[in-house]
């Protein structure tokens, strides 16, 4: 964070030096030509951030950054602290209390605070001063939750104003916590990405003559400097890394080659990985439904087995199989990221007690909740997690019951998911090889 924030911090404080200078010029001389130094609109860099507490983390550090003689006065720091602290802290901890302490520390360190995922703030600098909860138009740097700055869009969009402007000039655009943004929406990025440097449909009070032109040719999306954090790279990073970053100084990603993490399952259990063939992106979630249904599910049905846990990782594909199941009048619960408290506490009940053969559990209610599951007798992954520590997580919780074993389906549009489970050298012989069952004990 340090290093994006001190480039970030550079950038703003050395273009309203120049911005300011050229005007002391511009009064002291009777220049013909008025310099270029400035965008259609002030704000030069946008960073993107899931949560308060990120955001909060963010600003404090930001502020112990900033020259002396900015610190002296910080305007609505006050208000700000109390917007981005946590809720309810005192409460909080007495009533989650136990509960947090067993979860695992990467959950605790990023939801120990403020979890709101709707904010936008502006922030202005000027040569001795910053200012919190500036108007966009007058700000320098803006920081938001993707949900927070795409509502504000959709309110302009849907005033027909389209008072999207002040993304006209953004010079800068820090995406961090990326993966945890996936968690959340990561089209809502996607669609900011695409309204970023676009021509403005008002002037603003902008003096055209010292726009650089770069901008007035619309070539500001090939010099915008775009840098996204991520534990680890998806495809629709990868997507958005390959339509939305344009600088014609070029592009660069990190690429890791990844261990695995098999070394961390404790307890003895079966895992059978299947691999689905499928040769078109859009054709792979309909050709693991028709696999599911004819390979694991025709042995699921013939079986009275309990304590049957299917791990799911789009929701899209836990509607899908609840419907199917629905159909089917299979015994089952769901535990999903949108399923009520009340509803939560009994489908772990009766899947425990053996009320109900079959939990359908999302990535997401695992990623927001980390639930200990009790009662898995036998795992599926309909498809693999993004975060391959949760492979590890859920594959623990059957420590206790007997004759452990797990069915994981993937296909070779899962190679970046694969490869941070198994490793990469090992996921590599997986999709290439003339098999299409691997099983590790």
């Amino acid at each position: 964070m340090d290093a994006y924030l001190l480039h970030v911090l550079n950038h703003i404080l050395r273009t309203r030096d120049l911005v300011t200078k050229n005007n002391e010029k511009r009064d002291t001389t009777n220049a013909d030509e008025a310099p270029r130094d400035q965008g259609f609109t002030r704000p030069t860099v946008l960073i993107l951030l899931p949560l308060r507490s990120i955001a909060l983390r963010l600003v404090k550090r930001l502020l112990d950054l900033v020259p002396s003689v900015h610190k002296s006065s910080i305007e609505h720091k006050a208000r700000f602290f109390d917007e981005f602290g946590a809720e309810d802290e005192d409460s909080e901890e007495d009533a989650a209390g136990n509960a947090r302490s067993s979860k695992p520390a990467d959950f605790s360190a990023l939801f120990s605070g403020n979890n709101d995922d709707h904010f936008r703030i502006g922030i202005k600098f000027t040569r001795k001063s910053v200012k919190l909860y500036s108007d966009f138009y007058s700000s320098d740097l803006i920081i938001a939750s993707p949900l927070g700055l795409i509502t504000r869009i959709g309110e302009a969009e849907e005033e027909k104003e389209k008072d999207f402007d002040f993304l006209s000039s953004i010079e800068i655009l820090v995406v961090d916590y990326a993966d945890v943004i996936l968690m959340q929406n990561w089209s809502h990025v996607t669609d900011i990405g695409e309204k970023l440097n676009q021509i403005p449909t008002q002037q603003h009070g902008t003096d055209f003559m010292r726009i650089r032109e770069l901008f007035l040719n619309g070539y500001g999306r090939y010099y915008r400097q775009t840098v996204i954090l991520s534990s680890h790279t998806d495809a629709g990073i990868n997507a958005f890394f390959h339509r939305s970053c344009a600088n014609y100084s070029g592009k660069i990603k990190l690429r890791c080659k990844y261990p695995g993490v098999l070394s961390k399952i404790v307890i003895q259990v079966r895992q059978v990985y299947e691999r689905i063939e499928c040769s078109s992106l859009t054709d792979v979630d309909e050709t693991r439904f028709k696999f599911f249904t004819k390979q694991v599910f025709a042995i699921l049905k013939e079986s009275m087995q309990g304590g049957i846990m299917i791990f799911i990782s789009s929701y899209f594909d836990f509607v899908r199989l609840r419907n199917f199941f629905k159909a089917e009048n299979m015994s089952f619960c769901l535990l999903g990221e949108y399923t009520k408290q009340s509803d939560i506490s009994r489908a772990r009940a009766w899947f425990f007690h053996g009320k109900r053969r079959i939990m359908l559990y999302t990535e997401r209610a695992h990623f927001y909740h980390r639930f200990k599951i009790r009662g898995i007798k036998e795992l599926i992954f309909y498809s693999l997690p993004q975060n391959a520590q949760f492979y590890v997580e859920v594959t623990n919780m059957m420590e206790g019951s007997e004759n452990h074993s797990s069915t994981i389906l993937f296909s070779h549009f899962d190679k970046m998911k694969l490869e941070r489970i198994v490793g990469t050298s090992r996921a590599k012989k997986m999709l290439k090889s003339q098999n299409k069952t691997f099983m590790f004990c």
